[in-house]
């Protein structure tokens, strides 16, 4: 993506991700044209991810009181025209604007939620959790980490997970941009939870996926991360 336009510029940390690994006959997707499901070992990986954004420029724009917040966003993996990327099934926001104008811009589906993040740090041993409110409940994500940060294993689910520089939607007759990051490295989950027994408001298919263990729990401290213009897919 280097010397392309950025759309986005932004640091993203507190990283929380759990993964699920399902018969893709589990869920109906709407994918992108030109998509299929990326699988892993012949199953479907959807994941319920925790975001801070810090730092946040549009177009080079910084905004008052939108410059940082919490996103929570469930997530699945395909494989399109420009290479391997990710679908997002969801994305939550405290935000009007910022929903409104991801909606607008990329087709993505933002929503306003009450978000809200807890983080603090015990004797160098990081702790986040990130709430979100629907009509149903009060969910939550959480997830205690090591102090030494590492390389996820070559080869391997978390990598494969992680490694991921583009999106992907079926908005404006399918959408396709480019996220550019340096390789993220991860911490020992010493502790974790998923609080979201409903799916709400992604789905009661999703409650009874998160009612189960993940196949994978990760937590990093993100980068800074640039998002290029959306464009059509295939142009």
């Amino acid at each position: 993506m280097k010397g392309d336009p950025i759309w986005l510029k932004a640091h993203w940390g507190n990283l929380v991700m759990a993964s699920w690994l399902v018969e893709p006959s589990r869920l109906a997707l709407h994918l992108p044209p030109a998509c299929q499901p990326d699988l892993w070992n012949g199953k479907i990986a959807v994941s319920l991810v925790g975001v801070e954004f810090t730092q946040v420029a549009v177009k080079g724009t910084s905004w008052p009181w939108h410059d940082r917040f919490p996103e929570v966003n469930l997530r699945t993996y395909v494989r399109g025209p420009r290479g391997p990327g990710v679908m997002f099934l969801g994305e939550l926001v405290p935000k009007f604007w910022v929903a409104w104008m991801a909606r607008r811009s990329f087709g993505e589906p933002y929503q306003k939620t009450k978000v809200w993040l807890e983080k603090r740090v015990r004797l160098g041993e990081p702790e986040v959790a990130y709430h979100w409110e629907t009509a149903e409940r009060a969910n939550r994500i959480s997830v205690k980490g090591g102090v030494e940060l590492m390389e996820p294993p070559t080869g391997g689910l978390d990598e494969f997970l992680l490694h991921r520089h583009r999106g992907y939607n079926a908005g404006s007759g399918g959408t396709t941009y480019a996220v550019s990051h340096e390789a993220w490295k991860i911490r020992e989950v010493r502790r974790f939870a998923v609080d979201c027994a409903t799916g709400s408001p992604f789905g009661a298919t999703y409650g009874s996926i998160f009612r189960t263990e993940p196949d994978s729990v990760l937590f990093t401290e993100g980068s800074t991360v640039e998002v290029g213009f959306p464009s059509r897919i295939g142009n």
